[in-house]
């Protein structure tokens, strides 16, 4: 693995800085990159190009980082996302040695090029530029961007609730961990932060962050597809297919049962579609014996959801 250095990166991290709005990080946009609306980071609605902050809590770092050490071991990581990671380098970004990751994915019928980098800070972070092969984004802009990131203190739970594009409250028992990628919320029932066994019950809310604009026909087809490339829910029975309101729109919600690391549990996931032809994703997991009595909190959180873009 080659050791980079930026040259230009100094330069660029004189002037010209934008933080992204409920994230630790602020760089120097590539041009004609701008605020994204809908998730953490930036992006040129002309080319369809975007660059994507997720942050994850500090402890995330030391169980990624191993992953991405070699090359093959960063391809087998992202396999499941379908991306082709064909290099690996390591890059001095943020006053640090990063991995950075390029290669090519497949995605709506289209094929990208994209750069991952692994950072460490008061959160870990990962960002994800990505743009269509036709558009020939300049791979020397990119690694002049990531060269002028510096990684700041950590927002507010409440900043980066605001910052979502949509609303959504807890009900006890259940907790907000943190937000993902400025599009997503992660809550959960129990003192665990990060749960590797699985025992605690989850809920993960998750706005589209790309792809194409969804009709309500397609919302059930769209659900099933999306459960099944969850990890760890490859081989469920779905047993119930119902029709629902979440966040003033029509939407559909699939219940049933799986098996996640010997554990049997039940499931219900709603997907709803705002004005703006996204999804929301509401997804939530618990053991059998326990999944009954969180109802009436699954419920209260799911009648709390707000499309901001149905205001």
């Amino acid at each position: 693995m080659a050791l980079l250095s930026f040259p230009l990166a100094a330069a660029f991290a004189q002037s010209g800085k934008l933080t992204i709005a409920g994230t630790t990080v602020s760089l120097v946009p590539i041009k004609d990159f701008a605020p994204a609306t809908g998730f953490a980071g930036l992006s040129n609605p002309a080319t369809q190009a975007s660059m994507l902050v997720t942050e994850l809590p500090a402890v995330a770092y030391d169980q990624i980082a191993p992953k991405l050490a070699t090359l093959d071991g960063a391809k087998l990581a992202f396999a499941p996302q379908r991306v082709d990671v064909q290099k690996l380098e390591q890059a001095e970004i943020a006053g640090q040695k990063a991995p950075l990751l390029s290669g090519k994915q497949m995605a709506g019928g289209t094929n990208f090029d994209k750069w991952i980098v692994l950072l460490k800070g008061a959160r870990t972070v990962l960002i994800t530029v990505q743009s269509p092969e036709d558009a020939k984004l300049d791979s020397a802009a990119v690694r002049a961007m990531l060269a002028s990131i510096t990684l700041g203190g950590e927002p507010s739970l409440a900043d980066k609730l605001k910052a979502l594009p949509f609303a959504i409250t807890p009900a006890e028992p259940f907790r907000i961990i943190d937000t993902i990628a400025g599009s997503g919320v992660l809550m959960t029932v129990g003192p665990l932060d990060a749960d590797p066994s699985g025992i605690q019950p989850m809920l993960i809310a998750a706005y589209q962050l790309s792809g194409a604009s969804l009709g309500t026909d397609q919302l059930e087809a769209t659900a099933e597809t999306l459960l099944k490339r969850l990890p760890g829910f490859s081989s469920v029975t779905i047993a119930s297919r119902d029709k629902v309101r979440m966040g003033g729109s029509d939407g559909v919600l699939l219940a049933g049962t799986y098996s996640d690391k010997g554990i049997d549990k039940r499931f219900e996931q709603y997907l709803a579609i705002g004005k703006a032809g996204r999804y929301l994703q509401v997804i939530v997991s618990a053991d059998v014996e326990n999944f009954d009595g969180l109802k009436p909190a699954i419920k209260a959180i799911v009648d709390s959801v707000a499309f901001a873009d149905n205001k």
